[in-house]
């Protein structure tokens, strides 16, 4: 996709999804910003980048936090010299947080702080990320943002509703930002990722397990193998790669003129 010597932020680049991003994007010759709130986690990525021939730093960022956003994109381009793609992986389901109860997911049982944490990290996080980003991509008149949704965020869902709410948001917020940056040349899209075997996931199906009240004789692993099976129309899960693959045609100008949309890479879980 000829992404040669061109600059890219990537939230949440020490693992999973971000893990993917970055490499692919290295992959076609964009020099990558590791970002990640696990400093050791994105150190390990930035150095896969730069094994792949491409220049990397890791940033330790909480992107629920306006200055640590800001002094993320302030880096990129002082140590990097410029910045052209912004992709914001960081994200989270909270599950970690809820009481040991099988209906601890019901809207009325969930704690205010698992909401909080949430939004903080998944909605608010690619707001403030974004808006850091925009004044310099204005300045240069061309930028490509790529901001990580999720399948959750196509409709609501009983499991996790607090995790598909901030997803959704993601996914309005992105349109609005296509619409309001479109003048000067900067393509906003989002990827809506569906059932990716990731630590998120992981520890999520885990969590998800023990908050049943009555035990099950079944493995993380087994559990997502049936969840895969039985709700994806071509029958496998994705890979941190297929959301990599995507993000660099989306960074690149073969996708110029795409621009406030939502892509599935779900294997048919979502047909819109």
């Amino acid at each position: 996709m000829d992404l040669q010597d061109r600059v890219a932020v990537v939230t949440g680049g020490g693992g999973g999804i971000g893990e993917g991003v970055c490499l692919c994007l290295a992959r076609e010759g964009a020099h990558v910003v590791v970002s990640d709130i696990k400093q050791d986690l994105a150190q390990n990525v930035s150095a896969k980048v730069i094994e792949a021939g491409r220049k990397s730093l890791a940033v330790k960022t909480d992107v629920s936090r306006e200055d640590e956003c800001e002094a993320l994109i302030d880096t990129a381009i002082r140590e990097m010299g410029r910045l052209d793609i912004l992709v914001c992986s960081a994200g989270t389901a909270g599950v970690q947080f809820m009481a040991s109860s099988e209906n601890a997911t019901d809207v009325e049982n969930i704690p205010l702080e698992v909401w909080n944490m949430t939004m903080d990290v998944n909605l608010k996080g690619v707001f403030l990320t974004n808006r850091a980003a925009i004044p310099h991509f204005k300045q240069q008149k061309s930028g490509k943002i790529i901001n990580i949704s999720s399948d959750a965020g196509r409709k609501g869902g009983t499991t996790l509703p607090v995790y598909g709410a901030s997803k959704a948001g993601v996914i309005n917020l992105s349109q609005s930002i296509a619409l309001q940056t479109a003048p000067f040349n900067i393509n906003v899209n989002t990827i809506c990722p569906g059932l990716i075997w990731t630590p998120l996931w992981a520890e999520g199906i885990k969590r998800l397990l023990e908050m049943r009240s009555e035990p099950v004789d079944v493995s993380p692993e087994e559990a997502w193998n049936l969840m895969v099976n039985t709700s994806t129309p071509l029958g496998r899960p994705q890979t941190p790669e297929d959301i990599g693959n995507l993000a660099v045609f989306l960074a690149s100008d073969r996708a110029k003129e795409i621009t406030g949309q939502a892509f599935n890479v779900d294997g048919g879980i979502q047909l819109n």
